[in-house]
C-alpha cells in the first residue's frame, strides 16, 4: 500500500527570502561589488618617478653638501695628467690613494701603493721631457666614481708614434677628498701582429679545450 502526500502550491515552492539581484537598488549592488583597481602604465611611471624623487629628497644635507664641495671625478683624473705633463709629482701625491693599485699592461705586474706608483712615474719623468705631453682625446664625465679616458702623446705638438692609449680609473672619497684607488692603462703596441693574433687566440683556445688544466697556469 502506498500513500501520496500532496502539498498546496503555496507550500510546495516557498517564496525566496532574497530578491533577485536585478531587482536590488543600485546602491546595494555598488556596496556589495568588489572593485579591483586598474593601474595604467603611465600611472606606474608616475609612481616610480615620485618614489625616485622621494629617495633623492631623503638624502641627508651633509651628503649633498659634501658632494657639492668635492672635486668631480673627471677633474681629478684630468689634474693627474696635467701634473705628469709638467713633471709635478707633489701634485700627483694628493690625487692617489694610499693603497691605490695601478696597472700598466706593458708591465707584468701592477704597482701597488702610492709609494710604488710615484716611484714609477718619477722614472717616467726622468726618461722624458716636458716636450712630451699627454693629450686627452675624450673623457667620461657622468660618473662620480669611475672615469674612462682615451688619449695620445704629442712631442712639441706633433703626434708621437705608437702612443695611443685608453685608461680606466676608479675613485673613492677618502678623508673628504676624491682620490684614485685603481687605474689601468692600455697602450697601443709598437708591433701590430694583425691577423696573427686571431691565429694565436685560436691555437690557445684549442689547447685549453684539450687540456683545461692549463688554464690554472695563467
Amino acid at each position: 500500500m502506498s500513500f501520496t502526500l500532496s502539498l498546496p502550491p503555496s507550500l510546495a515552492s516557498p517564496p525566496s527570502l532574497v530578491p533577485p539581484l536585478h531587482n536590488l537598488p543600485p546602491l546595494f549592488s555598488l556596496r556589495n561589488t568588489v572593485l579591483k583597481p586598474t593601474i595604467t602604465t603611465s600611472t606606474r611611471q608616475q609612481l616610480f618617478a615620485s618614489s625616485c624623487l622621494a629617495a633623492k629628497a631623503a638624502t641627508s644635507p651633509s651628503e649633498t653638501a659634501l658632494e657639492t664641495t668635492l672635486t668631480p671625478a673627471h677633474e681629478v683624473v684630468s689634474s693627474f695628467y696635467a701634473a705628469i705633463n709638467v713633471h709635478d709629482l707633489s701634485s700627483v701625491t694628493d690625487l692617489i690613494a694610499q693603497d691605490c693599485v695601478y696597472e700598466d699592461l706593458v708591465f707584468s705586474s701592477p704597482f701597488v701603493g702610492r709609494t710604488a706608483i710615484l716611484e714609477f712615474f718619477g722614472k717616467f719623468i726622468e726618461a722624458t721631457s716636458t716636450d712630451l705631453q699627454f693629450v686627452i682625446d675624450d673623457i667620461s664625465k657622468e660618473d662620480t666614481s669611475a672615469v674612462g679616458v682615451s688619449w695620445h702623446l704629442e712631442w712639441k705638438g706633433k703626434n708621437f708614434p705608437f702612443s695611443k692609449g685608453c685608461s680606466f680609473y676608479r675613485l673613492e672619497v677618502i678623508d673628504g677628498k676624491r682620490q684614485i684607488v685603481y687605474g689601468r692603462d692600455c697602450v697601443e703596441p709598437a708591433i701590430k701582429p694583425g691577423d696573427t693574433v686571431l691565429a694565436a687566440i685560436k691555437g690557445v683556445t684549442w689547447l685549453l679545450q684539450k687540456f683545461p688544466q692549463l688554464a690554472d697556469q695563467f
